[in-house]
């Protein structure tokens, strides 16, 4: 019963200030500094513990997590470098996390050595639930111990290595989204027209051309993801499948797709035609992957929306996304006679090859008709805008109430309103009791949310309160399920 972050939530709780102190103890972690000799710059190391089976998102958190920073206050940062956690899975998502030890190199530039140092740091700790720490130390260099364990020379880092699998991860994650169900049967049917091209020459501008609106797609993709994170919103890949003008367009263009894989209708674009007829091909295969999502690819993604990374290495990624996407159609344009060689010769057997890519067609056609429907359901009118004043003349009146403390970068609270709060089932049962829905959203800091939320002796989200009459409530688990909020509620 434990739950992960999706967006920076850095300045959630207001930093402790820890004076003329090099270590911070409590329950849940250790953190403490050391200082590394050095004649020219100030280098010290972090060591960040977790204890008492807590663990800790690293600094490169994986698809989800808060990663674990450092902030100078009075200090210039020359060079700075973490090290990699344990890579964990859960819920089908790839988290990387400090089980035993997170450590943080840093070399500084101060304009005395002797000057009093100001560091924040901030990080997730996880058990059975989650909770943003933020600590803010002041020392003096002299005042921190002489590291035992000093940097090894000539060792690549731990950040260069954890950017070049990132790198990696994303290539990888666009080389499998060509074996897609929505991906695939467009790339086969495209390859065989390809390889069919008798003028070489003309092959190879195609596959080249066809490269390059791949990559330009997705380098606009991350513009546009760049764009809206900085207006605040937290998005990752599939954030498109949001809108329903977007879902729409999409089952009209995969309806078409089944219908032209059956011969049913034909549509006879010039598009090939053209100069900059693959380049525009290009980009609608982007257009067509857009439903669909790869392993890998969403932790590379993932970390690259939620750490605090440079922006060409964040472009980086999704050229090596659109780089891995492209690479198939690439290599049948530039080697067609390989392709040649390995698939059978032409004959019935790719009209009704054909024929069969029509079903993946329809059926991707139908999910994202459930997808729009979803998206249209409006369950906002059954959740009251949190409000302390009228829960609580409600409570006066022996109304029956119910709480739903969560926040946007909660994952078991977007799985229980997915997978229960949020169904027909549980509204049309809590108004049959007559039930109160409050939601309390801790996306943002809220300072009297918060201190609701520790009235109840508790420091974090998802937390569900139930209030059945004046004097009583209920706290209920952590992760629901219809029957056992029923059996809760009853």
């Amino acid at each position: 019963m434990f739950k992960r972050v999706v967006t920076v939530l850095i300045f959630l709780l207001i930093p402790k200030i820890v004076l003329g102190t090099t270590d911070v103890s409590n329950e849940r972690f250790w953190l403490g500094f050391e200082r590394i000799p050095s004649e020219e710059n100030v280098e010290v190391i972090l060591h960040l513990v977790p204890k008492n089976g807590w663990y800790i998102h690293s600094h490169f958190p994986g698809e989800f997590g808060l990663p674990a920073q450092v902030m100078w206050n009075n200090a210039n940062i020359i060079s700075e470098q973490w090290n990699s956690g344990e890579d964990i899975s859960y819920q089908g998502l790839n988290l990387n996390v400090y089980k035993n030890k997170g450590t943080y190199t840093s070399k500084l530039e101060t304009q005395n050595p002797r000057q009093k140092l100001s560091a924040n740091i901030t990080f997730m700790s996880c058990q059975e639930e989650c909770i943003p720490e933020n600590q803010k130390l002041e020392f003096f260099i002299e005042e921190l111990p002489i590291s035992k364990n000093l940097p090894e020379a000539n060792k690549i880092s731990p950040f260069v290595q954890w950017n070049l699998k990132v790198l990696f991860f994303a290539f990888l994650g666009g080389l499998i989204l060509n074996v897609m169900p929505c991906v695939f049967p467009v790339l086969f049917i495209k390859i065989i027209g390809l390889i069919n091209t008798k003028e070489r020459q003309r092959s190879i501008k195609e596959a080249f051309s066809y490269l390059f609106g791949v990559v330009l797609c997705f380098l606009i993709i991350a513009w546009v993801l760049v764009f809206l994170k900085n207006q605040g919103h937290a998005l990752g890949w599939g954030f498109q499948l949001q809108s329903p003008i977007f879902l729409s367009i999409m089952i009209g263009v995969f309806f078409i797709l089944g219908l032209m894989f059956l011969d049913i209708i034909s549509l006879n674009l010039p598009i090939n035609k053209i100069p900059a007829g693959s380049f525009f091909t290009g980009l609608l295969a982007v257009l067509i992957a857009s439903p669909c999502t790869a392993p890998f690819m969403g932790a590379a993604i993932g970390w690259g929306l939620t750490a605090q990374i440079s922006s060409s290495l964040f472009y980086g990624i999704f050229f090596a996304l659109g780089f891995g996407y492209a690479l198939p159609f690439f290599l049948a344009g530039i080697f067609p006679n390989l392709i040649i060689k390995i698939l059978p010769r032409p004959g019935k057997w790719m009209l009704w090859l054909k024929r069969l890519f029509a079903i993946p067609m329809f059926v991707t056609c139908l999910w994202l008709v459930w997808v729009l429907q979803e998206n249209t359901k409006i369950y906002d009118d059954n959740w009251q805008k949190y409000d302390q004043e009228k829960i609580q003349s409600l409570i006066n009146d022996n109304q029956k109430v119910f709480i739903d403390f969560s926040a946007k970068w909660c994952i078991t609270c977007l799985a229980n309103e997915k997978a229960v709060l949020n169904t027909k089932k549980f509204l049309q049962y809590a108004k049959e009791k007559n039930i109160h829905l409050f939601k309390a959203d801790l996306t943002n800091y809220n300072e009297k949310i918060l201190q609701s939320v520790n009235t109840y002796n508790r420091s974090g989200v998802p937390l569900y309160v139930y209030y059945y009459d004046k004097d009583n409530y209920l706290i209920l688990p952590q992760i629901l399920t219809f029957k056992n909020i029923k059996k809760h509620l009853d």
